[in-house]
């Protein structure tokens, strides 16, 4: 877009005109990403307002990727009027506030995601659960340098419109359906648009992939962790029976038509993680870190959060179904099997 320019010149929709397909005005950016999941798919919708969901980390590659990408359509970054956030992970937002000041678009993103959002956590609460874990002051602290190094790639929100799930927001031939959907993170959202059949779903939903729902604090419970996975395994319950014909704008990856193909597999995958954890607790009551070591040997430092937050996540699932029990020892916490083999 030149200097001086109005604006994109875009026809307006004709009320009533139903779409014919979503990428009528609807396009996919792949931003590259420093980590190892690859790049993100931000979804443009190319009608007022003209609007982003997510936008990258912070990164000089981020930006000038997602800049040629609407320069592709005829826009620029000053054309952005609304960023919308499907969860508070570095990748997703990271770019929010740079957008944000280039353009002027209002950012709106999952209420319970506020800390995060802010770059806002709770440091001690993680030393003491890993401690808890069995895990050495080493890795630790190296888990710690690790969240330093990827703090890197987002700065703090300005201000911004919280979102609670419900909400209907306004645009040009099209309208976006609000839903609270837990798990990935505390705020996580999707975005319905009905007259395309499309729902973008973040990292909630991804193709081929079981996102690791990280162990953060509980915003609702403060100084408590979050119970990610339990959570995570309503919300796709509730996707499928909200979204059962829609297509799904992941974001990492392909798209996915067959919601509950996913969801089957989504399943198996959990189901063979949790036989495996329960196999390795049919020995005795083990630590996080016994039971890190025993299902992922070649970690390495950087992934060992990852893999911390997995087996915590599981942990604190199978708790809720009754077939695990935390024992509290002096310095440690050991999770002991209540369930016999079967």
């Amino acid at each position: 877009m030149k200097e001086g320019d109005s604006g994109p010149r875009i026809p307006p929709h004709h009320p009533g005109t139903p779409w014919a397909s979503a990428s009528e005005f609807i396009s996919t950016i792949r931003v590259p990403t420093p980590f190892p999941v690859g790049p993100v798919n931000v979804h443009l919708i190319r009608r007022e307002p003209i609007t982003l969901v997510d936008v990258g980390p912070l990164s000089d590659d981020a930006w000038t990727a997602l800049a040629l990408g609407l320069r592709a359509h005829g826009l620029g970054m000053k054309d952005v009027q609304r960023i919308l956030l499907t969860h508070a992970h570095h990748d997703h937002f990271g770019l929010a506030a740079r957008v944000a000041d280039a353009s002027g678009a209002q950012i709106l993103g999952g209420a319970p995601d506020e800390r995060p959002f802010g770059m806002r956590r709770n440091a001690k609460l993680l030393l003491d659960a890993m401690a808890r874990a069995g895990f050495d002051t080493l890795s630790r602290f190296s888990v710690v340098a690790s969240i330093a190094w990827v703090d890197r790639f987002a700065e703090p929100l300005p201000a911004w419109d919280a979102l609670e799930g419900g909400e209907i927001l306004p645009g040009d031939g099209y309208s976006v359906r609000i839903r609270s959907t837990p798990g990935h993170t505390p705020g996580s959202l999707t975005f319905e648009i009905p007259e395309a059949g499309v729902l973008f779903t973040g990292d909630t939903v991804l193709h081929g992939i079981t996102p690791n729902a990280v162990v953060v604090e509980d915003p609702e419970n403060p100084g408590e962790p979050f119970r990610s996975l339990s959570r995570y395994f309503e919300t796709l319950d509730a996707i499928e029976q909200a979204n059962k014909t829609a297509t799904l704008l992941t974001g990492h990856g392909k798209s996915i038509a067959d919601y509950a193909g996913h969801r089957r597999g989504v399943a198996r995958r959990a189901a063979l993680r949790q036989d495996r954890i329960e196999a390795e607790l049919r020995a005795g009551p083990r630590t996080i870190r016994e039971l890190v070591t025993r299902l992922f040997p070649r970690v390495t430092a950087l992934n060992v959060f990852l893999a911390f937050s997995e087996v915590a996540g599981f942990l604190m699932y199978l708790e809720d179904l009754g077939r695990v029990r935390k024992l509290r020892e002096r310095t440690r916490d050991r999770y002991r099997l209540t369930v016999s083999s079967s």
